[in-house]
């Protein structure tokens, strides 16, 4: 008799069940990893029949353009809805964006119990500041601890006395670079991104580390440039000059390595995975130790420094020691020895750095563009300037750190603030929900990433209409405490949407006048927000009362941008005239 044919050691009709199984078990497993989007928010229908749902279109977009937020708030208009959902990663829960400036002031001021710092920012800054008070929740004690040791940071006593000298130094070094520069150039256009960049940079380590500023990259820069005797130049005077610049120092260039890192996590669907793999090279592990052992030296300086002194006694020259100094209070209160050389405290310093630059140097880099194309506006920034420091103008020189920082010029205000609403150096604002809860009447579940987007509708175009109903009552008694932009020029670079009439008669400048959303709001927005305005109204103080921004050819005058840490421009070329 001849034996029953076999697969495996399957009968036919066992092999045939066991294949249907895995095949339905396989089907049904695709099925739950499908996107599952949340009720009554509109989505992409296409990005439900894929597991990698909206993941592919949004890859391609920044593959293609390198700007993500864009490419989220598409949706919203795409749907003409002010409330959209995105499937971004894969088995995750989808992204909820949301364009609506009013619902966004809410969130963020009034319903801080049911929105916290996101987990995507975790996600980003896990890996590169694990101790970090920016990836951590705002109940939680370790936040609270952290944030003291920065609150003394940003009061008026550090930013007058020990910050806006050291930005007013590196500026004016980054000034004699571009004089420098210029004549080299011959009318030529150069890029800028660099020189802000460092003399940024420069200021921030020395008001961070209390570090000699005659060691700055920028005097390291303008050492290089003075020997340069003959720089061959393009025929065509549109062409942009290259001009070579010295290199960083090595714990610089660590810090400025380590920043770029974040570049690739923001951009990622994976951001924890992709800045382990980056963790595990060589060249991060070298800039890590370099790092690490900079800011170990330090402290270490700083705590010998100290060592034996009470805290009304200690001779305070910079941040670091500021945060130690709390550091040291605390400690003594607790009765604990304290955390000097800690993970945390290394986090902290190191962070400090990483924001405090960044930002405030693509901001900079868009006022260039706005004020370059826009010379009506320069011209009167300029004129305003000038007539806010008589003194400075009668004696023929440059008004003080000191005098910038006291003045106030209600167009330079304007200006500042226009700069930074239409830079959108932070596009959006990202919350997680803590609760499950309801944004314009729609569910949305605990532990949902929502992106309260910047740069669309009621900021940069009109709103969408809202019926009153699907608000929160908070929203709706806080309906008109800040303005709406005219629809008409909302899109554009205009500092006097900023001035209001004055009850003095005049204009003066009103920060309530309408949408702004580039720092965030509430006890999670922008910690470092004060210092910026400080930085910023010291570089176009100086800027403006020593050069004029000519226009560069349209080529090098592009306004497509690229999305890292910050939002920044591609391109930002200088075409300079020393003012008369």
């Amino acid at each position: 008799m001849a034996e029953p044919f076999t697969i495996f050691g399957f009968g036919l009709s066992a092999f045939f069940l066991l294949v249907g199984g895995l095949t339905a078990s396989f089907y049904i497993a695709y099925r739950k990893a499908l996107p599952t989007p949340l009720p009554g928010i509109p989505y992409n229908k296409e990005a439900t029949k894929s597991i990698l749902g909206d993941m592919v279109s949004m890859v391609k977009h920044v593959g293609a353009t390198k700007e993500l937020m864009v490419w989220m708030t598409s949706h919203n208009i795409k749907h003409q809805s002010p409330i959209v959902q995105l499937f971004t990663r894969p088995f995750s829960r989808p992204w909820v964006v949301v364009t609506d400036f009013r619902e966004t002031q809410d969130v963020l001021l009034r319903r801080t119990k049911e929105f916290d710092r996101s987990n995507f920012f975790g996600d980003i800054f896990l890996g590169l500041i694990p101790k970090h008070h920016i990836s951590m929740k705002t109940p939680e004690e370790q936040f609270k601890k952290h944030r003291r040791w920065l609150q003394d940071l940003m009061t008026p006593a550090f930013l007058h006395k020990i910050a806006a000298p050291q930005i007013y130094t590196s500026c004016l070094d980054m000034l004699d670079v571009w004089e420098k520069k210029s004549r080299i150039a011959q009318g030529h256009p150069f890029e800028a991104p660099s020189d802000l960049y460092r003399a940024a940079l420069d200021a921030v380590w020395f008001l961070v580390f209390g570090a000699d500023i005659s060691n700055s990259t920028t005097k390291a820069t303008l050492r290089k440039i003075s020997s340069i005797r003959d720089l061959e130049l393009p025929i065509d005077s549109d062409s942009e000059v290259k001009i070579p610049e010295a290199s960083l120092p090595e714990s610089m260039a660590a810090v400025v390595h380590l920043t770029e890192t974040l570049e690739t996590s923001v951009k990622s669907p994976v951001p924890v995975l992709v800045h382990w793999v980056i963790r595990q090279l060589p060249s991060y592990r070298k800039a890590t130790t370099t790092k690490d052992n900079f800011i170990r030296d330090e402290v270490e300086k700083t705590r010998i420094r100290f060592e034996g002194q009470s805290e009304k006694d200690l001779d305070v020259r910079c941040a670091m020691d500021d945060i130690m100094r709390r550091e040291l209070s605390a400690c003594e209160k607790e009765g604990r020895a304290p955390m000097f050389h800690s993970r945390a405290m290394y986090d902290e310093i190191f962070g400090f750095v990483v924001a405090a630059h960044d930002t405030t140097t693509t901001t900079l880099t868009w006022a260039l563009k706005f004020l370059a194309d826009n010379p009506d506006v320069q011209n009167k920034l300029r004129a305003e300037i000038f007539a806010g420091h008589p003194v400075a103008v009668s004696e023929n020189r440059r008004p003080t750190a000191a005098e910038i920082a006291k003045t106030g010029i209600p167009y330079l205000d304007a200006a500042q603030e226009e700069i930074i609403r239409c830079s959108l150096t932070e596009a959006a604002v990202v919350r997680t929900s803590t609760v499950d809860t309801e944004l314009l009447g729609k569910r949305i579940p605990k532990g949902t990433d929502v992106f309260f987007m910047g740069n669309g509708p009621s900021i940069f175009s009109p709103a969408f209409q809202i019926d009153d109903s699907l608000r929160s009552q908070s929203a709706l008694t806080a309906k008109d405490r800040i303005g709406s932009w005219d629809p008409s020029d909302m899109a554009h670079f205009n500092p006097e949407r900023w001035l209001v009439e004055s009850e003095k008669g005049g204009k003066e400048f009103s920060a309530a006048a309408g949408p702004l959303l580039t720092f965030g709001m509430g006890p999670r927005g922008c910690y470092g927000r004060r210092l910026a305005y400080i930085e910023m109204k010291i570089f176009l103080t100086l800027i403006m009362w020593t050069f004029e921004l000519e226009k560069c050819p349209l080529n090098l005058s592009g306004y497509s941008a690229i999305d890292k840490l910050t939002h920044a421009p591609q391109q930002c070329f200088v075409r300079l005239k020393k003012v008369a």
